[in-house]
């Protein structure tokens, strides 16, 4: 008998289709019990698509669940629950100083938020983002900062006491998702291509993104890439029809995102250094159990 699956841990609607909707559509196809946690509620940002953006920004909130479920719908049978927060836009920004915003959560009461979700989902494989949160944004950061900080104190029953009819749990496996180098470079070269970018773009795009040899585990998604684009698509106020990822040629897309990167943290199980599948080291051991 094996346990519940993937717990994806997000900073805003449209994060979870952007580095792991892939993923998502296909572990929850496989049966995998799949989870989506988005810590804020992706009120700040640009809007897109929408002849007249200042009408729909009062409620911007509620537009973009609205999206996000639009977009598990498409994904398959994904569940996605939010965390609390309000967006606190870029680094810099008033948002940032909004008392509800993210940037500015009690670190132990937002980790707290994230244990009881854990422990409700018992999930065996755990995402979050690196240190720097991909590209710096508050919220990727405080991603990191929380998810990791909730995978190590799960079990900590002194300060995460637990609720009535909780027990404790920890997900086996923890990692990072990872912007391949390879895809960053493909994707400058179809830009520099069609005359999107300059030469001097491109040159410093070369060293951009994870490098492939630091990518623990890459998960073959090409058989979702349409499910995954038209995922993006559900995102409609954030993502505008002319988004490098939505633009890519057809005869490129698979080569391109046909897979997601990985980087494996922490694993409670044995499990191969360069892995294929998340639950590598899981279901053999559950097998074996």
């Amino acid at each position: 008998m094996t346990m519940p699956g993937l717990l994806a841990f997000h900073a805003h609607p449209d994060d979870e289709v952007i580095s792991t909707g892939g993923v998502l559509a296909t572990y929850a196809e496989r049966g995998e019990q799949t989870v989506v946690i988005t810590a804020t509620d992706g009120a700040e940002g640009e809007i897109h698509n929408y002849d007249d953006p200042d009408a729909i920004r009062p409620r911007l909130a509620e537009v973009r669940a609205e999206e996000v479920k639009a977009s598990m719908e498409i994904l398959g049978n994904v569940k996605q629950e939010f965390l609390g927060y309000r967006d606190s836009g870029m680094m810099g920004e008033d948002s940032n100083l909004h008392p509800n915003a993210f940037w500015q959560a009690n670190l132990e009461d937002a980790v707290a938020k994230l244990i009881h979700r854990i422990r409700a989902h018992r999930p065996e494989v755990m995402i979050i983002y690196d240190p720097f949160g991909g590209y710096g944004h508050p919220d990727h950061i405080n991603v990191h900062r929380v998810g990791l900080a909730a995978w190590y104190a799960s079990t900590d029953l002194a300060d995460y006491p637990l609720l009535d009819g909780e027990e404790p749990w920890q997900p086996p496996k923890l990692y990072w998702t990872a912007w391949p180098r390879s895809r960053v470079r493909a994707f400058s070269q179809i830009r520099l291509e069609r005359g999107d970018i300059t030469t001097e773009e491109h040159e410093r795009m070369q060293s951009a993104g994870i490098p492939d040899e630091q990518i623990t585990c890459f998960v073959d998604v090409s058989k979702m890439v349409d499910r995954k684009i038209a995922a993006l698509r559900a995102h409609r106020s954030q993502i505008p029809e002319d988004w490098f990822m939505l633009t890519i040629p057809e005869d490129y897309r698979t080569s391109v995102v046909g897979r997601e990167g990985f980087v494996r943290v922490f694993s409670l199980v044995d499990a191969p250094a360069v892995e294929d599948d998340l639950f590598s080291g899981l279901r053999e051991s559950a097998d074996q159990a």
